[in-house]
This record gives structure tokens, sequence and C-alpha cells, in this order.
């Protein structure tokens, strides 16, 4: 019994500083969410399209309060209500993987990829105008990786389920999915805010990009997702005893990072507003003809105006025409995606 009780992983202690890391970053989810909230449903009414981010961002938060009151009640179990007698119980516990609660957690964590994923890919959809298009490839990526994570806990719960089995291989079915999603996910929206960013630049004269800080967060939360998802993969693959507790670290920043966003983008929403002297030095004055107000070089506070004949086969201003309409739908698909 000795041998076998030394040959065994330190599970306990694992488990323990696992979800002493889990309940501190809950801790951050309840603030996060809590500012979630209160900039969602500022102003008075809400907007029909932030409703989604408003449900989504609870759901978030009450699956990531199920994991962390399942892993208490693992506590509990564990080293309060050991039975008497049982040697290395608070050891062996953790190491039986089909019990209820950790098939919960197991299941409440593959529920918080679905959501966060969804999150990611609404977002998609919105900043690149409602263009369904453009999600196709991403839900394809989505229901694969959610399908192989509901399978893996399936399976893990039958006897004999060996990890370079069937298993091992959902496992890194799950692993690319996911990375491919998040990446090009992230990437994308990251590009249509820079090409956003530069449009309205060009529009209004100016040379900042209004959506430079927006691009940096949805970086830093894909980078988040990117890199959890990568350490999970590798302690599973190499049959690390961490891996069972990184999935309760795992499950509270799967949740932080789409909250993160909200908050951030809401904190950073001024960047965003596009003040009415920005289109000074652009007049329209009929439908058939856009003035542009020139300043004259060497001559202070004097200027002189060019018509331009929207009829010129040369170039076609139906664009510029609609310089202010489209600023808007840009702001709004933004914010909305965002915030």
């Amino acid at each position: 019994m000795a041998t076998s009780s030394a040959a065994l992983p330190p599970m306990g202690n694992i488990s323990m500083i696992g979800i002493w890391i889990e309940t501190v970053l809950y801790g951050v989810n309840c603030v996060m969410y809590g500012l979630c909230m209160f900039m969602l449903l500022r102003g008075g009414k809400v907007p029909t399209v932030r409703w989604v981010l408003l449900v989504m961002c609870t759901i978030l938060f009450l699956l990531c309060t199920v994991h962390v009151g399942a892993s208490v009640r693992q506590l509990l179990e564990a080293f309060v209500y050991a039975p008497l007698g049982a040697p290395d119980y608070s050891t062996t516990y953790w190491l039986d993987y089909v019990t209820t609660l950790h098939v919960l957690k197991d299941n409440v964590y593959s529920t918080l990829l679905l959501v966060q994923d969804f999150i990611l890919i609404w977002r998609l959809y919105v900043v690149f105008m409602c263009d369904w298009r453009i999600v196709v490839f991403p839900v394809i990526l989505l229901a694969s990786s959610v399908a192989s994570a509901y399978a893996i806990s399936a399976i893990s719960m039958l006897p004999n389920a060996g990890l370079y089995g069937t298993v091992g291989t959902l496992i890194i079915s799950t692993w690319v999915s996911g990375l491919i999603l998040n990446v090009s996910v992230t990437g994308a929206i990251a590009g249509r805010l820079w090409w956003m960013g530069r449009t309205i630049a060009s529009l209004t004269a100016t040379s900042t990009n209004r959506f430079a800080s927006s691009i940096y967060i949805v970086i830093e939360s894909g980078a988040i997702n990117v890199v959890t998802g990568t350490a999970m993969f590798a302690l599973t693959i190499s049959n690390s005893p961490a891996a069972s507790s990184a999935v309760d670290v795992a499950s509270q920043l799967t949740a932080l990072a789409p909250l993160l966003i909200v908050v951030q983008v809401a904190q950073a929403d001024r960047c965003h507003h596009i003040p009415s002297d920005d289109f000074s030095n652009m007049v329209l004055t009929t439908k058939d003809e856009i003035t542009f107000r020139v300043e004259v070089p060497g001559e202070q506070d004097s200027h002189q105006d060019l018509a331009l004949d929207t009829a010129a086969p040369s170039r076609s201003p139906s664009f510029v025409h609609r310089d202010h309409k489209f600023l808007q739908d840009i702001l709004h698909s933004v914010t909305s995606s965002l915030l």
C-alpha cells in the first residue's frame, strides 16, 4: 500500500491550488460582470442588438458560477466529508473522472467554450454589416469543436477510454478547430476594424485610427483564448496530473475574455465618437454637387470653394455623398459588436 500511495501524484494539493486560483478569477469575473451590466444597461433604453451581448454575458457568468460551485463542493467531499477508514481518499477522489461533479464541470466548460465562440462569431457578423456569408466557415469550425468537446466528456465516462485512442483524437480535433476559429475570427475582426478606422480617417481628413484601442482589445482577448487553449492541450496530451485542475482555471478565463472586451471598449468609447467639426472640410451643397473647402496657401483665414460635379466620369462621388450615413453605419456596427 505504501508503494501504491507513493506512486500517486499529489492530486489533493494540485486540485486545491487550482480551485483556489479559480475562486480568485471568479471574484474578478463578478466585478467584470457587474461593470458589463452597468455599461450595457446605462442610458435607459437598450438597443435591440445589444441584448445579444447582455444575454450571452449573463449566461457566461451563470456557467462560471456553476463551475466554481461544483469545485467548492468537490473540496468538501474530498477533505471534509471523506469516509472514515479510506486511505488516501483526498488523493484518489480526484482520480475518479466519472463522478457527477467531475462530469458536470467538464460539460459546463464545454458550454462555456460554446458561448464564448458564439459571441466571437456574432461580433464578426455584426462588424461585417450583418453579412451571413462571412460566418459560414467559423460556424462550421464551432460545430466541429463543440461536438468534439462534448464527445470527449461522454467517452471519458466509458471504461478503458484511453487517452491515445478515440479520446486523444478528439482532443486534437477540439484544439485544432478552436485554434483556427479564434485566430481567424479575431484576425478578421481586427482587420475589419483597421479598415474602418482608415476609411473614417480618409473621409474626415485625420491621421488617427479611431479603432486602434478596440483592435488591441480584440487581439488581447483572442490571445487569452489561444494561450489558454494551447496550455490545456499541452497538459492533457502530456497526461499531466495538473490537466484536470487546469480546467478549473480555464473555465474562469473563458468567461473573463468576452467580459473584458465589453468593459474596456466602454471605457474607450469616447475615442469612437466623431465630432461634428471633423466634417468642416467637407461641405455638401446639392444632390448634384459636392463642394470641398480648400485653404489658400500664404493667406491667413482665406479659402476658396472647389465644386465637384457628381456626373463627372472620372470619379463617382456617390460614396462620398453618403459619408455621414456611412460613418454612422460603421460606428453602429463596431459599438454593437464590441459593446
